[in-house]
C-alpha cells in the first residue's frame, strides 16, 4: 500500500483504506479473512513524515480451550517515522525509515502487515470464562455437563490441590 506524497503540503493529513488481506501480503493467513481497515494520520514536515497507523479487522480463530470457531476484533496502533536524515535512521532502534524528500510516494505495506501480525493474540480463547473440553470424555463444558466419574487425586498431588482449593 502506497501513499502518494505529491501535492501534500506540510501539516497533518488523514487517509483511510479498507482493503482485502491480499493487499497487505496476507492472502494466505488462516486467521485474516475480512477486509482490513486502516486509518493513517500523516504529519509532514520538511525533513520527516510521522505516521500513526490504526488498523482494525475481524479475525477468525479456533478456541484453544473448547475448539469452537469464533471471530474476534483485532485492533492496534503503531507509529512510524520516515526521515531523510541518514544518521538519525542508523542510530535508532525505533521504526524509522529513510526516504527521499523528493519521493512521490511511500510504501507502508510492511509496517501495516507487521502491526496486524502483532495484533493477533498468542492464545485464542473464545471468551475469558471458557470452560474448555473435559480431559477424559472430550465434552464441551460450555455446552453441557460432563458425566465422567471423578477420579481420586493421586496422593502426591493432594498438597497442591489444597493450595488450589484455598485460592478460590
Amino acid at each position: 500500500m502506497k501513499i502518494a506524497l505529491v501535492g501534500l503540503g506540510p501539516g497533518i493529513h488523514q487517509f483511510q483504506f479498507d482493503e482485502a488481506p491480499a493487499v497487505w501480503g496476507l492472502e494466505n493467513h488462516p486467521n485474516l479473512r475480512a477486509n482490513i481497515r486502516l486509518e493513517v494520520q500523516l504529519d509532514k514536515t520538511a525533513t520527516h513524515l510521522y505516521l500513526r497507523n490504526h488498523v482494525q479487522t475481524l479475525g477468525h480463530f479456533e478456541c484453544d480451550r473448547c475448539l469452537e470457531e469464533f471471530e474476534a476484533k483485532l485492533e492496534d496502533v503503531g507509529r512510524v517515522m520516515f526521515s531523510n536524515d541518514g544518521e538519525l535512521v542508523q542510530g535508532s532502534t525505533d521504526e524509522i525509515h529513510v526516504f527521499d524528500p523528493q519521493a512521490r510516494e511511500i510504501d507502508i505495506t510492511e509496517d501495516v502487515r507487521d502491526l496486524l501480525l502483532l495484533a493477533i493474540p498468542a492464545k485464542f480463547v473464545c471468551r475469558e470464562d471458557c470452560q474448555g473440553l473435559c480431559p477424559r470424555c472430550g465434552v464441551n463444558l460450555n455446552l453441557e455437563t460432563c458425566r465422567c466419574v471423578a477420579r481420586a487425586v493421586d496422593s502426591r498431588w493432594q498438597a497442591l490441590q489444597k493450595l488450589v482449593d484455598n485460592s478460590k
